[in-house]
């Protein structure tokens, strides 16, 4: 068992670990499994070079939660952090860390079921006056759209699925344009190939989550924004593994390579997408 590990959990008020186990799907973070006699949790450290500013990470997470807390029966949910000191993080070795109750997937993935939880999310944390703050800088898109809080990293790793769907992984919520969560979702629904049935079963799902929140321009911009999105995803891709440290120069420029090929499937049906989004969200003329 890796004591510095149990040592750091021991501060958030855990007891009795009984084994640790690192999880190595995530790209930027480092995640652990923690077996504990009164259930497990999930420790993580977030990296500093990319987060900077734990204190403002924490104070976005704790509005969230209040805003889910205040909507119990939305259908979806977010994390039950643990708190050491009256925080949600501690700095310690010179990394941030913080924890969570583990929540166990109980569903298989659904292009609908994604696209609900990233929509309710959105309806969620806009459904207040609280802002986010904002710890990097918005890319200016030449329209005029409103800026709302969003989540930042909706591809499917972040949701857990079960009876109720849970969103994980908040410290890229900031504020920006609804389109980037929307286009990050769509994204990650055609990772493994571009699926107009994928497609139209994720939008369904996000319209009924996100409800009457967007505006009309917003809606007529969900599909543009997803190329956008794509490209942007490439750019970080194309500056190496300084934002994913967890990955080689050349798995950098692989999977820079394979988004490329998935933006231009957006750009050849971007008609297609739009036209499935305005009859859904019932749109038509917009």
């Amino acid at each position: 068992m890796d004591m510095n590990i149990k040592q750091i959990a021991l501060l958030f008020g855990t007891r009795d670990i009984l084994n640790i186990r690192e999880l190595k799907k995530g790209h930027i973070n480092r995640t652990f499994l923690l077996e504990c006699s009164d259930g497990r949790y999930i420790l993580q450290s977030l990296n500093h070079e990319i987060f900077k500013n734990p204190e403002i990470i924490s104070e976005n997470t704790e509005m969230i939660v209040k805003a889910f807390s205040g909507n119990p029966d939305c259908g979806v949910r977010v994390p039950d952090f643990l708190k050491s000191c009256g925080k949600m993080y501690i700095e310690e070795n010179g990394e941030v860390w913080r924890m969570y109750r583990y929540i166990e997937p109980s569903g298989e993935y659904s292009p609908y079921i994604h696209g609900f939880a990233v929509g309710r999310f959105l309806r969620v944390i806009n459904s207040g006056d609280f802002k986010l703050q904002i710890f990097t800088k918005m890319q200016n898109v030449g329209v005029s759209l409103p800026i709302r809080n969003i989540h930042g990293d909706t591809k499917a790793d972040n949701i857990i699925f079960g009876e109720i769907p849970s969103v994980i992984d908040l410290d890229t919520a900031s504020r920006d344009y609804a389109f980037v969560d929307f286009g990050d979702m769509l994204r990650s629904v055609t990772t493994d190939g571009f699926d107009m049935q994928k497609i139209h079963e994720a939008v369904s799902g996000f319209a009924e989550g996100v409800g009457d929140l967007l505006t009309d321009d917003e809606i007529s911009n969900l599909a543009s924004g997803t190329l956008l999105v794509i490209m942007r995803l490439c750019k970080r891709y194309c500056e190496g593994n300084k934002n994913f440290p967890n990955k080689t120069r050349e798995q950098c420029l692989e999977r820079q390579r394979q988004l490329v090929l998935q933006l231009d499937d957006f750009h050849k049906n971007e008609n297609e997408i739009s036209s499935v989004i305005r009859t859904i969200f019932g749109k038509g003329n917009i």
